[in-house]
């Protein structure tokens, strides 16, 4: 007979619900057309996978949350990771019966809790490397819990969205086309968070890189082109393409962190709050002190200031791919 009983753990990662009409322009409603599972594995030798751990759909709870409950051993070390997969009416133009993978990074922390209407960072789960050839997963390490009580694993699926690596503008009579390359994980991916979940927000002026930058367009996270129109001919444009997943931003309100950066509460907060996105992207950006040397040696990456923060004090600029065209020529 074994020493320790079986206790329960919820793994829960954050989607938001296409019912909630709370989370409009949150998260695009592909997202939630995706079934979503959990590979999990009781090892730390053995790095969970679809082909030799235990897979598990994902249910909605109805709160923006998916959840799976499972009865797992204390004391015991467990990783898993997401998986996102498309059926025989795959959205958005993305491929049919096709399967998509969390991304996790090497390292962090992952925010964990006995009671689900609070975030308690205990040092249970986090992001680390398993297995000889150091595979990077989410970690858990189950405590020895009481009869009746169960531990709540938060998780955001494939953690932050990345920038497109490239981008590069076409100029035309009157016009400007934009072309960007997909946002990848942290496995160097595409990132399906972004592709079904997200979206693509392009700033750009017209008076110089550092002067404020207006949002021109929000584009469906699987688009990677983009024309804008009546334009001056001779007039140098400059534009900044920002990426957000089902998690992070959403456009027009007023600036708040990403939930991913946010701190524990000291209190009570409902678990929706913490499952569903909570930050929002400025219609208005800076780019304070540029060098444009700077930004080339950098591959084009910017960090933006809401245009009524000053960025010596606002600690979580959005990073952006930042790139200049005349209109009318070939740039």
């Amino acid at each position: 007979m074994t020493k320790y009983l079986k206790k329960s753990a919820i793994l829960a990662f954050m989607v938001v619900l296409v019912i909630n009409t709370l989370m409009a322009q949150r998260a695009h409603t592909n997202w939630g057309k995706l079934e979503k599972y959990l590979v999990i594995q009781p090892s730390l030798n053995i790095s969970a996978w679809e082909t030799r751990s235990f897979v598990t759909n994902m249910t909605p709870v109805g709160d923006g949350t998916y959840q799976v409950k499972m009865d797992l051993t204390p004391g015991q070390y467990y990783n898993f990771v997401f998986m996102a997969r498309t059926s025989t009416n795959a959205p958005g133009g993305l491929p049919e019966n096709y399967t998509y993978y969390d991304q996790p990074p090497s390292t962090g922390w992952i925010p964990t809790s006995k009671d689900p209407d609070t975030i308690q960072y205990t040092n249970q789960a986090w992001y680390g490397s398993v297995t000889d050839a150091g595979d990077a997963r989410r970690i858990l390490l189950v405590p020895d819990l009481s009869a009746g009580e169960s531990l709540y694993v938060f998780n955001n699926f494939n953690s932050k969205p990345s920038v497109p690596e490239t981008v590069q503008a076409l100029a035309g009579d009157g016009q400007v086309t934009l072309n960007w390359s997909k946002s990848k994980g942290n496995w160097s991916w595409d990132d399906i968070n972004v592709m079904a979940g997200g979206y693509y927000y392009i700033y750009y002026n017209s008076t110089g890189p550092t002067n404020d930058y207006t949002l021109l367009a929000s584009l469906y996270g699987n688009t990677t082109s983009f024309t804008h129109r009546n334009l001056s001919n001779g007039t140098i444009y400059y534009y900044v393409i920002v990426t957000a997943d089902a998690y992070s931003q959403s456009v027009g309100e007023p600036f708040e962190k990403k939930t991913s950066d946010l701190p524990p509460p000291s209190g009570k907060a409902a678990n929706q709050a913490w499952a569903t996105p909570r930050g929002t992207m400025p219609v208005y950006f800076k780019v304070e002190h540029l060098d444009w040397n700077v930004v080339v040696k950098k591959n084009y990456l910017v960090w933006l200031t809401p245009a009524d923060k000053d960025g010596r004090f606002f600690f979580s600029k959005t990073p952006g791919r930042i790139i200049k065209i005349k209109a009318g020529d070939d740039g």
